[in-house]
């Protein structure tokens, strides 16, 4: 059985994507399970993330973008440090591709895959850049589902909108099949501003978004910094984010092939 193929996305930056992505894998490898993480930014977070560096000659997302090549993704896959995680890295050089003119681009990601077995892993999850660009329509279009991660501000709401927005249109014209699974809060604090935008974004959306919260805790950045896996942390209150990833995990139902 296939893996889903889940878009890790906002077009803000700085609201937690590439910490719920690693999160996700994080809570997946503790109960012995597969990822495959596809690094969508050119700043290479996930990738650092995960303790891999970008050598000479090394295959990345942009490789996988620049040409259009079947089942190229099979070679770009390297090992990391994390148990049961594999990475596509990348580099500034994606940061190439928004200028690429040529007509297939955006399809050249889901063509990367096309034919290849992913059922060893689990989940396959997609960290995306903060923008609207021509990459996150290719993840788009090579995606089966979208998890949006805001931090509950002011722009969170039409941020969350502008997804969606971009969602209905790749899936009218190129993916039919994406579906939008979970608006995800990340970083939340206990302040009065958060908790009213929570409670907006939630009159906006319902049940779409995630009953299970991510808040701001220093362990996440320390975790990342130490390019460790954040059920394996400890200190800085590390068990409130092992246990938020941990729900989240289950609530997206990835271990029993499916969102709620």
């Amino acid at each position: 059985m296939q893996p889903r193929k889940i878009a890790i996305a906002n077009q803000k930056g700085g609201v937690g994507k590439t910490a719920t992505a690693l999160g996700l894998a994080s809570a997946v490898s503790a109960k012995g399970g597969k990822v495959l993480v596809i690094d969508a930014d050119s700043q290479g977070n996930a990738t650092n993330g995960l303790g891999v560096t970008v050598d000479a000659g090394m295959l990345t997302t942009y490789h996988l973008m620049n040409s259009t090549a079947e089942g190229s993704a099979a070679d770009a896959v390297v090992a990391t440090e994390w148990e049961g995680v594999d990475l596509i890295p990348a580099d500034e050089e994606l940061g190439k591709i928004e200028s690429d003119g040529s007509n297939d681009l955006v399809f050249r990601l889901d063509i990367a895959f096309e034919g290849l077995d992913l059922s060893p892993y689990d989940i396959v999850l997609f960290d995306c850049a903060p923008s609207l660009g021509k990459v996150l329509f290719a993840v788009l279009i090579a995606a089966d589902g979208v998890v949006a991660v805001t931090e509950p501000t002011i722009d969170s709401v039409q941020g969350v909108e502008k997804l969606d927005e971009t969602i209905r249109t790749v899936r009218k014209r190129a993916n039919p099949k994406l579906a939008f699974d979970k608006v995800v809060l990340s970083r939340r604090r206990n302040t009065g501003e958060h908790i009213f935008r929570e409670q907006e974004l939630r009159d906006s959306y319902g049940d779409l978004v995630a009953r299970t919260i991510i808040p701001e805790l220093a362990a996440r950045q320390d975790a990342h910094s130490l390019r460790q896996p954040i059920h394996q942390f400890r200190g800085g209150r590390a068990l409130s984010l092992q246990t938020a990833y941990s729900d989240l995990l289950t609530e997206l139902a990835i271990l029993s092939g499916g969102a709620q």
